[in-house]
């Protein structure tokens, strides 16, 4: 070597001609220069290496969000995504949501583990072993599409993409704050940005915790976010529960590829187009091609056998529908008008819109059972389109219903209307006249108060007085065919056969404030909005509504005249039944956290309060026994199986119609009006019915027989019960008077 360096030329003249002539010889000298430069080039290779290795996995000073602030990196420990709160009937099942994104948050135990290693196979293999970025895949993906570019196939199967599920995550958690994840930017920044993001996220957190939010933060499409979501929207299954098929673990793993070309639902045109029917087959063909390709990662990683990923293959020649597809419905019609009151009754208790709808994430468990729910929203609505036909658009009835059960004051079924989607106003909160409905408060005061019996006599006398305004006010008895004669008549006909006059007369002979003091006692106050407990604390506000008005002491308020709400009176009648006990009413039992493991609320309990003496109630109940035996609800409930005590009502126009119905188990209230207050106009099927165009509207005629329906329906499945022998000792005795 010394020699070729300091002698060169020399060593030259000793290499044969013939070997100058055929090759290119190049003498190189020694130069330290260049040996510099080679050094100076390595070290700087070298620190540069080192520098960019530090930039990306070390340097966390310019991660920023769009905002300009430092992107906060500990935002996965608060699994900070939205998260929809779920209300539950008493059975456990599922009735609504409150959202601002649909999403139920699972942990990854209660996730599959085929679901699990479908998401791993197909998105990023090395997951459990790479720093957040996977170079391997990086470069793969690279050489992949360049030979792709040039019309060359390498591997058998397209591998998955370069975006490891760290930097899917990162993307989908921070879309909100970082504008070029949001838009998905083609850009090296964003990329490098997301890569560094990803980084620092997989060193502080477990792959356990990222995999997790992931599959909980995935847009699945048709509305849903979250792979437990998604099960239930594509597959009616319960991730927790329910054992999944690999077909649909290929759905949901390609839906996160694209919820929109990968959905695996046929969309029928709407239209009879034979160019987007054809566009359809084709998306759909693409979307089984794509569920394939998963199925095929599974078997290539071990995690599926040949004869379970054959058994699984979608084939070309199965139909466009596939079976085991139910695109469930994310509202449950039934259940709007409860939900809504649910949500405004737990905000009422200091919770707020954002707890309820976007982080809180709440499990709300309610005493709504599903059975009852859905006989009487069934017989509802077949009653209301019976109501309805051949009716204008603006002289249609609506209605609403409440059930409680007697024992525990729980509510069973609410509506607050036909179709909670058409128009949300909660009837069950309006302010409307009971009519009737209220006459059995004037009557229990006076038994009460006034020590009244069965055959004590009142005047059934017209009267006159000066009324509001200096007007005259000269009330007058319901018309019809049969009347009650004018003079005294026994105390218990007043409130059988409902009669005004002798109702009036005796409130006017104690007064009405034992009337309101006993209706206040029982629950009924008649505040807008608002439903008030025996002790005049609020149960429930509609938000913004304070307490104001209220029953008016005045004489009408005695048959009805005072405005109130179908469910503060439905609870009241409950304590008739109760053996004149007052129970606050029950909607919520308890509000869980989003897993499930801990109570935040839960109702404080109610106290039973004796309101009313045992004879006294049991009294009541005799008289509204006898209603449904020779009073105004004899013709709906003849021959009814089970024992039922009711009280109709009608309210002067009549703008309201109106019943009161209950079992020794539970107390029904529906009642029927049009919104503007309008007049009702007698239905077409009780004119076709009855023959006649002069036929009275009534509590008893309109809404007798649809709790007649409801009533034979639960007992057809439930056992049948009697009421007490004192009850029926006092009923037999009015009978036979």
């Amino acid at each position: 070597m010394k020699l070729f360096w300091s002698k060169s030329r020399e060593l030259l003249d000793l290499i044969p001609k013939s070997f100058k002539t055929d090759y290119l010889i190049f003498i190189v000298k020694r130069r330290p220069w260049l040996r510099n430069t080679f050094i100076a080039l390595f070290l700087m290779v070298l620190m540069g290496t080192g520098a960019a290795y530090y930039y990306m996995f070390h340097y966390i000073g310019d991660l920023k969000d769009s905002s300009g602030q430092s992107i906060d990196l500990d935002k996965l420990g608060r699994s900070s995504f939205k998260r929809s709160s779920y209300v539950y009937a008493n059975n456990g099942e599922m009735t609504g949501r409150f959202y601002e994104e649909i999403r139920d948050p699972v942990r990854l135990n209660e996730v599959p583990e085929q679901v699990k290693n479908g998401f791993i196979a197909a998105e990023d293999k090395r997951f459990y072993r790479h720093p957040g970025i996977d170079a391997r895949a990086i470069l793969s993906a690279g050489i992949g599409n360049l030979l792709r570019s040039q019309g060359i196939r390498v591997w058998r199967r397209s591998p998955s993409g370069a975006s490891t599920i760290n930097q899917q995550y990162v993307r989908l958690a921070y879309a909100d704050e970082v504008s070029e994840f949001k838009n998905r930017d083609r850009t090296l920044s964003r990329k490098i940005k997301e890569a560094r993001v990803a980084i620092q996220v997989t060193k502080r957190y477990s792959r356990d915790k990222i995999l997790e939010n992931f599959l909980n933060m995935i847009y699945f499409g048709h509305s849903v976010n979250g792979v437990a979501e998604a099960s239930q929207r594509y597959f009616g299954k319960n991730i927790r529960l329910d054992k999944f098929g690999l077909r649909e673990i290929a759905i949901l793993v390609s839906l996160n590829k694209s919820p929109s070309l990968y959905c695996p639902i046929f969309h029928r045109p709407t239209i009879n187009s034979e160019t987007q029917l054809a566009k359809e087959i084709v998306r759909l063909k693409n979307a089984r091609d794509r569920y394939n390709w998963v199925l095929g990662r599974m078997l290539d990683d071990g995690y599926v056998s040949r004869k379970d990923y054959d058994e699984a293959f979608f084939k070309e020649e199965e139909p466009l529908e596939l079976g085991f597809l139910t695109l469930k419905p994310l509202k449950n019609r039934s259940y709007g008008y409860s939900n809504r009151m649910i949500k405004e009754l737990l905000m009422s208790q200091g919770y707020n819109d954002e707890d309820l709808s976007y982080y809180g994430g709440f499990r709300i468990h309610t005493t709504l059972d599903p059975k009852i729910q859905k006989i009487t929203s069934e017989e509802f609505e077949k009653h209301l389109t019976l109501l309805n036909a051949g009716k204008k658009l603006e002289d249609r009835l609506n209605g609403t219903f409440v059930i409680i059960e007697v024992k525990t004051g729980k509510v069973l079924a609410l509506s607050g209307g036909n179709d909670f989607n058409e128009t949300e106003y909660n009837r069950v909160l309006a302010s409307r006249s009971p009519g009737s409905g209220f006459k059995p408060f004037t009557y229990a005061a006076a038994m009460e108060y006034l020590h009244k019996d069965f055959f004590d006599q009142i005047c059934n006398c017209p009267f006159s007085m000066r009324g509001g305004g200096g007007k005259t006010w000269a009330p007058q008895n319901f018309r019809e065919e049969n009347p009650v004669p004018y003079g005294y008549i026994d105390f218990s006909t007043g409130l059988i056969r409902s009669v005004n006059l002798a109702t009036l007369n005796l409130a006017r002979s104690m007064g009405m404030e034992p009337v309101v003091r006993l209706a206040n006692s029982m629950g009924v106050w008649g505040n807008p909005g608002i439903v008030r407990d025996s002790k005049g604390d609020i149960w429930f506000k509609k938000p913004g509504y304070k307490i104001k008005d209220g029953l008016i002491p005045l004489l009408p308020t005695a048959i009805g005249a005072s405005d109130v709400n179908l469910l503060e009176l439905a609870n009241a009648y409950a304590v008739f039944f109760r053996n004149g006990v007052y129970v606050r009413p029950i909607l919520v039992t308890e509000v869980k956290s989003t897993y499930g493991d801990e109570v935040i609320y839960k109702p404080k309990p109610s106290s039973e309060k004796r309101v009313l003496s045992t004879e006294t109630s049991n009294k009541m109940l005799a008289l509204m026994r006898a209603v449904t035996k020779i009073g105004t609800a004899k013709i709906s409930m003849r021959d009814i199986e089970q024992q039922v005590a009711c009280k109709t009502g009608t309210s002067n126009g009549p703008r309201d119609v109106s019943i009161w119905c209950g079992t020794p188990e539970l107390v029904i209230a529906i009642r029927f009006g049009i919104d503007d207050y309008s007049v009702i106009e007698l239905p077409e099927y009780m004119r076709k019915a009855s023959g006649r165009t002069d036929m009275q509207v009534t509590g008893g005629w309109v809404a007798g027989p649809l709790v007649r329906k409801i009533f034979d329906r639960i007992y057809t499945e439930r056992q049948k019960v009697e009421f007490s022998t004192a009850v029926e000792a006092e009923l037999h005795r009015i009978l036979n008077h």
